[in-house]
């Protein structure tokens, strides 16, 4: 590779270094392209700042781009049929992620960055991905060994989740539970929180929104509506053939499948039969979610395709997902369920395989939404998402945020959310930290296809988001990026309406906040556990304090403890664990102890210790 006629730095040949998989492609002609614009940067005398600004680009995007390439190596079979390749492969991509970071950190401390550095990068990035090199090995093995009917999901990876037994209440005034606080407390005022079940919650929904439109599905290449009408009439239809099933109310009903609208429906359907809903991650091996069902004590499995022996013998009854069953319901047990009863059983990513589940009462579901509601404001006619797992609670609570406000949800699918949202636009994104990771290496993506001078706007745009993150604002010359880069690129991405683009299970890192402050998407931080109900703390977009968790939402209580430990105490806090010494541990005083450190800034507010 080397500077051809045109004057590119690095060439981009179909012939040499195509993979066939569109994906990747791009990615690698979007490094081709970074690098050309540092070689043009330096070489044409550009500031300092500039040179910077794409140096930081280029690690990000490595980090980005290496990441997915490896995900998609272990997701389609290649790093176990090819442990070899695959494992060689990776020290290759930690060589090089340290040969961008070398560059950058030079350039950072006064030193004079050379060609010949550069050179060896882009000679690297050749050798790396030419005809065959490294890159075609995945690339012959994806046209050579796997189906054709295989699709990429990223993000699917890593979601196996973990059970125990009967759900036990806990003593949480026990004499001897005393907890010492080390801070003031920190007070998000008080919560009216709807009164019964999920069920009669729903129905009063309903009442009041009818017609509106409750969600957006997708159906042969396009999103149809679906009223509040028709989800509540298909929810109780599906009730009706749960209850004409060996299932009684009270029983557990395990849940397996892709997050979709009819596991909404289903959900909704367990509520009004009485039943308690058990969400499976889909992507969790047949052994974790055999030993989820044994320690819930499922005795129903609604799986999506086919179901191994060992489920069939964990539980009395299996359901076919993609067939609910319907009946009339004459009687639906769940209306009339106690806002203190169970009504979903989770468990924690964070909590270590011999943790017990969470057993989640109705009114806690019920005040995760409220304080959702009150914090973030929509509706109604608003639209927001549903990417991630439905099995995880933080997306599962906002759908009925969503729902509380008169708004649709809208079912994306995590493999083909990026590609969507620019036909659903919606005014909420529900994300996390690895959602905001693909969607931005597709605008780095678009950014590269644009002329040198846009490229150049688009390499600002992380600095300008830290003068807004940090309240130092923005110079006028943002106003032309926002019109001419900033504005097209949200409005191709689907990201024009936002009012607020949720992050939750985790904080961004600086440099993505910075990227995406910048470019005008409203980020706002949520921090909760399943402990909590998925919240907690908001960070929010018009009042952001770097580095905290931010305030405590309406309905929650935050301190700390004497050992710096983390509490929180309100109506979210969970109903139970399903071991009583794990209860003992966490909850006592009416505090949830998260196990997570924290500190009281200068500033008065709270943020995550080390």
């Amino acid at each position: 590779m080397g500077t051809d006629s045109t004057g590119e730095f690095a060439e981009w040949d179909e012939e040499r270094y195509s993979t066939n998989i569109e994906r990747f492609d791009e990615q690698h002609k979007r490094l081709f392209g970074l690098l050309n614009d540092l070689h043009t940067a330096m070489n044409e005398g550009h500031s300092e700042e500039e040179v910077g600004d794409i140096l930081r680009e280029l690690e990000r995007y490595t980090e980005y781009h290496f990441g997915d390439e490896e995900e998609f190596m272990q997701n389609c079979g290649y790093a176990m049929d090819c442990s070899d390749c695959f494992y060689n492969h990776r020290e290759m991509h930690e060589a090089f992620a340290t040969k961008v970071r070398e560059l950058r950190e030079k350039h950072e401390n006064g030193e004079y960055v050379t060609m010949e550095v550069l050179t060896v990068a882009r000679d690297w990035l050749d050798a790396h991905i030419a005809a065959g090199d490294e890159d075609q090995n995945y690339a012959d093995y994806f046209q050579t060994e796997v189906s054709d009917d295989y699709e990429y999901e990223p993000g699917q990876l890593y979601q196996d989740r973990t059970a125990s037994d009967d759900p036990v209440p806990v003593d949480r005034q026990s004499e001897d539970a005393g907890v010492r606080l080390d801070s003031e407390v920190y007070d998000g005022g008080s919560l009216p929180v709807p009164e019964g079940s999920v069920a009669a919650w729903f129905d009063d929904i309903v009442a009041e929104h009818g017609d509106r439109t409750a969600a957006l599905v997708r159906d042969d290449g396009e999103f149809v509506e679906r009223s509040f009408e028709e989800m509540a009439e298909r929810a109780k239809a599906v009730a009706g053939g749960l209850l004409s099933t060996e299932l009684r109310p009270g029983d557990r009903l395990a849940i397996r499948a892709q997050s979709q609208y009819e596991w909404s429906v289903l959900d909704l359907a367990c509520h009004f039969a009485g039943l308690v809903p058990v969400a499976l991650y889909p992507s969790a091996s047949d052994d974790r979610a055999a030993e989820v069902i044994e320690r819930t004590g499922a005795t129903g499995l609604m799986a999506e395709g086919e179901v191994a022996g060992g489920l069939e013998m964990a539980v009395d009854t299996v359901l076919d997902f993609e067939a609910l069953p319907t009946d009339e319901a004459r009687v639906l047990p769940g209306l009339q369920t106690d806002g203190d009863e169970v009504a979903t059983v989770a468990f924690d990513v964070a909590a270590p395989t011999e943790q017990a589940g969470c057993a989640l009462t109705h009114r806690n579901l019920l005040a995760a939404a409220e304080s959702l509601r009150e914090e973030l404001p929509a509706g109604p006619g608003a639209t927001g998402t549903c990417s991630l797992p439905l099995a995880h609670i933080y997306q599962r609570v906002s759908t009925y945020y969503l729902w509380a406000t008169g708004s649709a949800v809208a079912y994306l699918g995590a493999e083909a959310f990026v590609d969507q949202l620019a036909t659903v636009e919606p005014d909420v994104l529900v994300g996390v930290p690895k959602m905001y990771q693909q969607l931005y290496g597709r605008i780095q993506d678009r950014l590269g296809d644009m002329g040198w001078m846009k490229r150049k706007v688009g390499g600002r745009v992380a600095s300008y988001g830290q003068g807004i993150v940090e309240g130092h604002g923005t110079p006028l010359k943002y106003r032309a990026a926002e019109r001419l880069v900033y504005r097209p690129l949200r409005r191709e991405a689907g990201l024009s309406n936002l009012t607020y683009a949720l992050c939750g299970t985790g904080q961004l890192d600086d440099h993505l906040l910075y990227f995406f402050r910048g470019l005008g998407v409203p980020v706002c931080e949520l921090f909760g556990s399943v402990g909590t109900t998925g919240v907690g703390a908001l960070n929010p977009a018009d009042s952001y304090a770097e580095g905290s968790i931010g305030d405590p939402m309406v309905g929650v209580e935050l301190a700390v403890a004497a050992n710096r430990e983390l509490l929180v105490r309100g109506p979210t806090v969970l109903g139970g664990f399903l071991d009583d010494r794990t209860g003992a541990q966490t909850l006592r005083d009416d505090w949830y102890h998260t196990g997570k450190t924290a500190e009281v800034r200068a500033d008065d507010k709270l943020s995550l210790g080390e």
